[in-house]
């Protein structure tokens, strides 16, 4: 007596040959297992996202302000243009002290004057950046 194959549709049994009924559930265990490794790896699917009929409302990210992006590039831009109206040697200062984060101590080694005159000419170079950016930023 051959074995009687089923499968349901809408809560009725149909009878299938065996190699239909092994085809439908090897294709059903293989989607078991991708929707298990996505949920071991935390992936989401984009239908999953259209949910409520509005996709593109759903998968925008509110937690990056694009607003405020923009504004910070544009003054990181202003502070480049004022940074290039200085001379060699407040560049140089600028960038030991703000990039490589060297100390006034350090610095004023080098160039064989105190740190307080370091720091002096640092202030000035800052004072000469703000007044630059003062209407800019």
């Amino acid at each position: 007596m051959a074995k009687e194959y089923y499968l349901y549709v809408k809560g009725k049994a149909v009878p299938v040959s065996e190699e239909v009924y092994k085809a439908y559930w090897k294709i059903t265990e293989h989607e078991k297992y991708l929707q298990r490794k996505d949920w071991k790896h935390n992936v989401m699917s984009f239908s999953a996202l259209d949910h409520d009929g509005h996709f593109v409302d759903n998968i925008i990210d509110e937690k990056i302000d694009l607003e405020k992006i923009v504004e910070v590039k544009m003054q990181i831009e202003e502070l480049n243009k004022a940074l290039a109206t200085l001379t060699k040697e407040e560049r140089e200062l600028m960038e030991a002290i703000f990039y490589r984060e060297e100390s006034l101590r350090s610095i004023g080694k080098k160039e064989k004057v105190s740190y307080q005159t370091i720091g002096k000419r640092r202030d000035k170079i800052l004072e000469k950046l703000r007044e630059i950016l003062k209407d800019k930023i």
